[in-house]
């Protein structure tokens, strides 16, 4: 089994690149706002239970802490800048961030499984909390 932090990094990529895809370029960069947003979409997330080091009331927190990292992390094709927003990024790509969920797809979270985290992610955010292309 994957180590937490390879789980938690996985979906960091993952939800970065789903964002970006959904046609948001950042979010909030409050800390309760993005780990309230984060832990309802990953309850309601029927792959959650595939990361099975994600889990109890402190997810939101392991979320965070993970976009915190993730411009550190070599290898990582998507990550995290946190600044006034949280911006998602691709790292070693000019393409549609599409190109990365194709990438990190495998048995844990297809494309479409992706996609739908962001989608659950960014409805939990307030509509002032996210910016748009």
């Amino acid at each position: 089994m994957e180590s937490k932090d390879a789980q938690v990094k996985h979906v960091v990529i993952g939800l970065a690149a789903a964002v970006l895809e959904l046609g948001a370029v950042a979010v909030t960069s409050d800390k309760m706002s993005l780990e309230f947003a984060f832990q309802r979409a990953w309850h309601d997330w029927p792959n959650a239970r595939h990361f099975p080091s994600l889990r109890g009331h402190k997810v939101g927190n392991f979320f965070w802490i993970g976009v915190g990292k993730s411009r550190r992390r070599q290898g990582a094709t998507a990550a995290w800048r946190q600044e006034r927003w949280t911006e998602p990024y691709l790292s070693y790509s000019d393409g549609p961030a599409i190109e990365t969920l194709e990438l990190i797809a495998d048995e844990r979270a297809s494309v479409d499984d992706w996609m739908l985290l962001g989608r659950l992610f960014l409805s939990a955010l307030k509509p002032a909390e996210v910016r748009r292309e």
